[in-house]
């Protein structure tokens, strides 16, 4: 196999990221909202699930514990304390860290509410 040179290597990212511009564009324009396209998605899909129902449980059983994680990380976050999720749950905050989830408080919205009268 030949060495490619730096303008080759250049070229073949270029061509792939236009590719992937194209293929973008084209789903965004004409795919998504093509009945027919939708159909066959979902054709493809429900086969899938129906015939992969063992790695469908498997997953989704892989992803609960995160699942519940951020549940309750969110729930702290909303109410602005995310201090005290700290403290009285310190090993799954330990979790937080290494996965690294989301864990600063939900900014407040600056938008004031006109009184209701």
């Amino acid at each position: 196999m030949e060495e490619l040179n730096n303008e080759q290597i250049l070229s073949i990212l270029q061509k792939y990221k236009d590719k992937r511009e194209y293929d973008r564009n084209y789903y965004h324009t004409k795919l998504k909202n093509n009945k027919l396209f939708q159909q066959k998605q979902k054709n493809r899909a429900s086969e899938w699930y129906i015939n992969n129902k063992e790695k469908h449980k498997k997953n989704c059983l892989k992803h609960n514990d995160r699942r519940k994680l951020q549940n309750k990380l969110n729930y702290y976050r909303r109410l602005d304390k995310v201090d005290e999720f700290k403290i009285k749950h310190s090993a799954e905050w330990e979790k937080v860290l290494l996965l690294n989830l989301p864990h600063t408080p939900y900014e407040r919205s600056t938008i004031k509410q006109s009184p209701s009268t």
